[in-house]
């Protein structure tokens, strides 16, 4: 069933498809249907362009110059893709500045859940009762940073390091040594 000019464009992610060409003849298309095929390379496009051209006569032509109603579509796919060469702005983290004059800590983890920071913030400071016990909220992160005293020089904060990894070396061995501000 055919009312008037038909004309059916699928749009997806690879292009656009028209499926045959149309006219007011009852039904009947004046050049015959377009052959709808996969994704077309340029050049076999072309190809097939030049081909189609040759082939047309002449009387084809001039019906097509007489008759204004006529619509006749053409098929056109478009290949698309996405190349992304970098990293999105947003994903790469800032470069971090060392303060000028830092105190040093010893970070013995960082969790994103609150209740986690909370519950190994408690037993860092039932283990080490002569020092204090830091919780920080880092918002570029979003982790909450667990250390562990705080303290003048680098050397002073690997000192109790190493006596951390000596009382407990499989709980706390990945902890280091970090810089804060004063």
């Amino acid at each position: 069933m055919m009312i008037g000019a038909t004309y059916l464009c699928l749009v997806s992610f690879s292009g656009c498809i028209s499926s045959e060409g149309t006219g007011s003849g009852g039904g009947k298309s004046v050049e015959g249907p377009e052959q709808s095929v996969g994704p077309i390379d340029t050049a076999k496009a072309a190809a097939a362009q030049a081909t189609v051209k040759t082939k047309t006569s002449t009387s084809t032509k001039k019906r097509q110059s007489r008759t204004s109603a006529k619509f006749t579509a053409k098929q056109d796919t478009v290949k698309a893709s996405l190349v992304r060469k970098s990293k999105p702005q947003s994903r790469q983290a800032p470069k971090i500045v060392r303060p000028a004059n830092p105190a040093y800590t010893v970070q013995i983890g960082a969790f994103l859940s609150p209740n986690n920071a909370l519950r190994n913030q408690k037993l860092a400071k039932s283990r080490f009762p002569k020092h204090s016990v830091y919780s920080n909220f880092d918002k570029r992160t979003k982790y909450y940073r667990i250390s562990v005293g705080k303290f003048i020089t680098r050397r002073e904060a690997a000192a109790v390091r190493n006596d951390i990894l000596k009382a407990f070396p499989k709980e706390y061995a990945a902890c280091w040594v970090n810089y804060i501000a004063k």
